[in-house]
């Protein structure tokens, strides 16, 4: 089991991100630091030894005036009193280390001296004898830095100043970023405890701004999707009631009805009662497909009076005998998804039918990239105020209707989110016949691409 440190270390906090941010950079500059400084030596190397045999010159040429001025047999005594003055050891050498044989051998015979660069020695060959000059090591570290040599104190000094100025600010630069994750969690969990409602602020750091906007636009969709869900489904439970209560009502007078023709028309009652219970489920369903944007959308370039014209042919049986049905469309093209237009404008010329006294006319124009839908009727009209209500699911304004005209109340609806399918809106307003006017407007291919 981890311990409670150990679990704090990795519990999500301003003080852990920091932490692991910091660490890991600061490890990325040291190894960059290191790397970079293996790279200069490698590079450097070979420069760096033939200026320090350029610089030893002058001392290998002055030891070897000095021994030769002297018998050879008194070198070691004579180079052992010139050493008192070296900070660096000096002694004669009769033969070369076996590795340093190959390298070194072709060099002194020349006369020139070699450098060991691992071991810091200097070899110089000896005129007139076969015994060599050894100087070194020359790099000796001063006993002062104890264990730490000075390039390690440099890079902890330099590690120290760029640690501390990387960390301010990198702990400044982190505070607004988690403040801004913190927001939207706190959000999120609110809003997963059922407060739908719940919105994050704004994000203080630039960085994070995109992330309150697209979680409070997510948030606001799924609100409006759970509230249609949920008044769909009251509304639907509302509507079923009625033909279950019918249904029960006709299976009690079926096991009481002894009449043959009685027995039949509560027979025939409930299997209406059945068809519409199945139209209604039907109904809604494709509703919520439509409202879930789950319908495809087919666009097609049609010629507009000729589609409309089939249309007008097709809902004549079933307007009511006496009323007068016009249509007015130029003859020009439009695009639109064919099945679902056919749904809408049906549903608008039905509508239509029920609340004329003699006239309705629809219209099809274009209107700049966009390409609108008119149906005027004669009738009562609507009320300003009730002008947005008539395309809420399941709503009728006039109660007194039954359920033959009536219909489920998702005619508009169905309208509505047809328009808004096809990236257009549908609206209710006075029309000059002196009834409604309802209006789809339909975006056209050239607006879409806009």
């Amino acid at each position: 089991m981890p311990s409670k440190t150990m679990r704090g270390w990795f519990k999500p906090s301003l003080g852990t991100l920091f932490a692991r941010y910091f660490l890991a950079t600061m490890l990325v500059q040291l190894l960059i630091i290191i790397g970079f400084g293996f790279l200069v030596t490698k590079l450097y190397e070979k420069s760096d030894q033939v200026s320090k045999l350029e610089f030893m010159n002058g001392t290998i040429s002055l030891l070897r005036d000095r021994l030769q001025a002297q018998p050879q047999q008194n070198w070691d005594a004579q180079l052992a009193a010139i050493a008192r003055s070296f900070s660096y050891p000096l002694k004669l050498v009769d033969q070369l280390p076996t590795e340093l044989e190959r390298d070194a051998r072709p060099l002194l015979r020349q006369g020139k001296p070699y450098l060991d660069g691992d071991n810091q020695l200097l070899y110089a060959p000896m005129p007139a004898s076969k015994r060599l000059l050894a100087l070194g090591p020359l790099d000796v570290q001063s006993s002062d830095s104890n264990w730490i040599s000075e390039d390690i104190e440099v890079l902890l000094i330099w590690m120290l100043l760029s640690g501390s100025t990387l960390g301010t600010l990198l702990y400044f630069s982190l505070q607004p970023l988690w403040k801004d994750l913190l927001e939207v969690r706190r959000t999120a969990e609110v809003f997963a405890e059922g407060d739908f409602s719940a919105r994050a602020r704004t994000a203080k750091s630039r960085l994070f701004a995109p992330l309150p906007l697209a979680f409070n636009s997510m948030a606001s969709r799924l609100e409006r999707q759970l509230e249609t869900r949920q008044a769909l489904s009251h509304a639907i439970a509302h509507e079923i009631r009625t033909p279950i209560a019918r249904l029960r009502f006709g299976l009690t007078m079926l096991e009481e009805e002894e009449d043959a023709a009685e027995w039949q028309r509560y027979r025939d009652g409930m299997e209406r009662d059945l068809q519409e219970l199945e139209e209604l489920i039907s109904t809604s369903m494709e509703f919520a497909k439509l409202k879930r944007s789950e319908v495809p959308l087919h666009l097609e370039t049609i010629d507009l009076f000729d589609w409309f014209d089939d249309l007008i042919d097709l809902v004549t049986p079933l307007k009511p005998p006496g009323l007068e049905l016009t249509l007015d469309c130029a003859r020009e093209d439009g695009a639109f998804d064919r099945k679902l237009m056919y749904i809408a404008t049906r549903n608008l010329l039905l509508n239509a039918f029920k609340y004329a006294h003699r006239q309705v006319r629809m219209q099809v124009y274009h209107q700049g990239s966009q390409l609108i839908i008119e149906v005027d009727d004669d009738g009562c009209g609507i009320p300003e105020e009730d002008r947005e209500k008539v395309f809420e699911p399941f709503l009728r304004l006039d109660r007194s209707r039954d359920r033959a005209t009536g219909g489920h109340g998702l005619g508009l609806s169905f309208v509505r989110l047809i328009a808004e399918h096809h990236l257009g809106h549908a609206s209710a307003g006075a029309s000059k016949l002196g009834g409604a006017r309802f209006r789809m407007i339909i975006a056209q291919p050239d607006a879409r691409q806009q």
